[in-house]
């Protein structure tokens, strides 16, 4: 019996993950040796860890990107890394960008800001 309580708490956790952020496409740039990129991902990683974000496991949508091995992103961002892209996977107007020096209040505003733009659309 405590079993399929768990089982049963556990899918319903599963559900709010992927209703409330489904679509969220996070790309974070970077290249190795670059410490303010380290910086960055202490800072995400705090973020995705804290007590707002925790439930949804956001950091199983980032894909890190080395510049180094991809010329496009290389020209791009050589300058401006590290650089987070957060978007709708299916909407690329809804692009934000958060570029060099991360803070968790700014990145966590702007995840709030595009859940509510999903459910706007």
């Amino acid at each position: 019996m405590i079993y399929s309580r768990f089982v049963a708490k556990r899918v319903f956790h599963s559900g709010i993950k992927l209703s409330n952020y489904e679509n969220l496409k996070l790309t974070f740039f970077s290249k190795p040796q670059c410490g303010l990129c380290e910086e960055a991902k202490e800072v995400i990683d705090d973020t995705f860890t804290g007590p707002e974000f925790a439930r949804y496991d956001l950091s199983s949508s980032m894909e890190t990107v080395n510049i180094n091995k991809d010329p496009i992103w290389w020209k791009k961002y050589c300058f401006d890394i590290p650089v987070l892209h957060i978007e709708d996977k299916n909407d690329p107007s809804t692009l934000r960008v958060i570029m060099h020096h991360f803070r968790e209040d700014e990145l966590a505003d702007t995840i709030k800001k595009f859940k509510k733009i999903i459910k706007s659309a």
